[in-house]
């Protein structure tokens, strides 16, 4: 699978999301959009993605995706991007705390995905490091600097909201 085929499956993944929050926390927002930026890795760490309260973009950080790509079969990518969209969807509903963000997508995991060894709930309460332990690198992407960072959106996201521009 590569980024091209991933970004057209973002959206499905996306309703998953919604409909796993919806059905745990009752909980729904509409109207927002995907960005993906080359944000970089450093000492092995990395940002999987940003939600910019009170906003309506999250931005998922194409670097550590692109390994991961590259290197993880079909369920880890597909796991990878459902956590850091429900991640950042917690985020985008007012839930500012990082830590508590954290719980809560380890809550919503375990209860919509009851095998403790689906991907998804691995990645939840162990992060990425559990598929890719070596993970080592830094990035620094040349088209960082002081004026921002280029972000590329995805069209059709959010499709609930799309009836709104119609």
């Amino acid at each position: 699978m590569n980024l091209q085929e991933l970004k057209q499956q973002m959206p499905e993944i996306f309703e998953h999301v919604k409909k796993d929050v919806k059905k745990i926390m009752g909980r729904h927002r509409a109207g927002l959009s995907l960005g993906l930026a080359e944000m970089g890795m450093f000492r092995g760490g990395f940002i999987g993605g940003m939600h910019f309260h009170p906003g309506t973009e999250i931005v998922i950080n194409t670097s550590p995706l692109k390994i991961i790509l590259e290197s993880q079969p079909y369920e880890i990518i597909w796991a990878y991007t459902y956590h850091i969209l429900l991640h950042e969807y917690i985020h985008s509903l007012g839930v500012i705390d990082e830590q508590k963000c954290r719980t809560i997508a380890l809550n919503i995991s375990e209860e919509i995905f009851k095998d403790t060894n689906h991907p998804a709930l691995i990645l939840a309460r162990n992060g990425i490091g559990v598929f890719i332990p070596d993970l080592k690198i830094i990035f620094v992407p040349p088209e960082r600097r002081p004026d921002g960072m280029p972000i590329e959106f995805v069209s059709g996201f959010d499709r609930e909201s799309q009836s709104y521009f119609s």
